[in-house]
């Protein structure tokens, strides 16, 4: 039988703090850096779901390089 993470408040508000501003793997990260425990994208992203914390919507745009064009 699998074990489930029991999520505590603290883990919950820093997932609803930081969602906008950082990806689930970037929060999966930090918040393995401050518990020591092995926290996945997967486990944020569910977990973010679950709270109905919403990202904001789209994929961020590539910034594109203009080398030496004249126009």
């Amino acid at each position: 039988m699998a074990n489930y993470k029991k999520w505590s408040n603290a883990e919950r508000d820093f997932i609803i703090e930081n969602c906008e501003r950082m990806t689930d793997t970037q929060i999966a990260k930090r918040m393995c850096e401050l518990s020591g425990e092995l926290i996945t994208r997967s486990m944020v992203r569910q977990q973010r779901r679950k709270l109905k914390a919403v990202k904001k919507v789209g994929r961020p745009k590539k910034q594109k390089e203009q080398l030496g064009e004249t126009g």
